[in-house]
């Protein structure tokens, strides 16, 4: 039956047609379903014609299945979704999941140093909870809250801290061991973009609260 044939044909026109990916692998399958109709119909039917539209559906559904998956809305924890307001706003809810995945969630008592000062830390940190002192020789030079980070420049630019950060009242907070976080980031660039954009915005502040001291 040539209808089938020009179904198909026509499925696959509309599939180049339209700009959104899922659409067009779903129309795309559509157009192989009716391509196997047509060739099931013919006196003999192509058993390589059937095989390789088999594998093209076959990826195809696999690929549907994917973007579905990453369309679907993202319920944040109550902790992470007020993490999330705080500090990450300018990452997808979806990225901001990724990217806890990478780290941990960790708690500190009060007076424990997260980071000791003049060290390679291995890590960086985000306060979700509790708060921090600053401290450069001991002496105390500002006060990290919810959503600001410890150990971000020396995650950047591999140097040693400046300062130490101790917790004053008991914290929890989300770590990410400097080579993890690395390596994610490196198959992800789009979120090292959107991450160092998350870090200028914090240190931006760091910086307006050292003017109001001075």
């Amino acid at each position: 039956m040539e209808i089938w044939f020009h179904l198909a044909n026509v499925l696959y026109v509309v599939s180049y047609l339209v700009t959104d990916i899922l659409w067009l692998r779903a129309l795309a399958v559509l157009g192989g379903l009716s391509s196997l109709t047509w060739t099931l119909t013919t006196p003999t039917p192509s058993l390589t014609f059937i095989g390789w539209t088999l594998v093209y559906n076959t990826i195809n559904v696999v690929q549907i299945a994917r973007l579905w998956q990453e369309r679907r809305p993202v319920r944040l924890a109550p902790e992470a979704q007020t993490l999330y307001a705080a500090a990450f706003r300018t990452l997808t809810p979806r990225e901001f999941q990724r990217l806890l995945a990478v780290g941990r969630w960790q708690e500190a008592p009060a007076k424990e140093v997260l980071i000791e000062q003049g060290a390679n830390p291995g890590r960086m940190l985000v306060l979700a909870s509790g708060r921090a002192a600053v401290k450069v020789h001991g002496r105390e030079v500002a006060t990290l809250q919810l959503g600001q980070f410890a150990g971000e420049m020396s995650f950047f630019t591999g140097a040693r801290t400046t300062a130490s950060i101790e917790v004053v009242e008991p914290a929890r907070f989300v770590s990410w061991a400097t080579n993890d976080l690395d390596r994610f980031l490196g198959r992800h660039p789009e979120l090292r973009a959107a991450l160092q954009l998350v870090l200028g915005r914090d240190l931006a502040a760091k910086l307006g609260s050292d003017r109001e001291r001075t």
